[in-house]
């Protein structure tokens, strides 16, 4: 058992043991379900990354983009995301024409997922229409 004396050392210790090495804040879980999903695979009219050596690259970039999106400091300021994302668009602006829209999909979807709601203005027609599958 321990003393009165000896409780408060611990206490102290324990907090002063702690400075410094909070965690970091957890992301938003719908940034953290978008992080953990697998891109770039067939679905809807979607074939799939155009070859079996661009969907790593693909989902790298934008696991990235999630990655620094959920790392900015909260409230989330517009104009830094909307920048990260305009910067995904640009790096993958070589890929293939379906794998372009694919990510121009994820950049829409990791507007929304970082809680904005009004349009991302990343492109010049509506996210609902980035969207839709042709």
């Amino acid at each position: 058992m321990l003393s009165a004396h000896q409780r408060v050392a611990l206490a102290f210790f324990l907090v002063i043991a702690g400075c410094g090495t909070a965690a970091p804040p957890p992301e938003p879980p719908a940034l953290a379900s978008l992080l953990h999903e697998k891109k770039f695979e067939a679905h809807g009219d979607y074939t799939g990354a155009d070859t079996p050596e661009d969907q790593q690259p693909l989902q790298a970039a934008v696991d990235d983009a999630i990655s620094d999106v959920s790392a900015l400091p909260d409230p989330l300021n517009r104009e830094a995301v909307r920048t990260r994302l305009a910067k995904l668009i640009d790096d993958t602006d070589l890929s293939a024409t379906e794998d372009r829209d694919e990510v121009g999909r994820y950049a829409i979807r990791i507007w929304r997922a970082a809680g904005f709601r009004e349009e991302s203005h990343l492109f010049p027609v509506s996210d609902d229409r980035v969207l839709a599958y042709p």
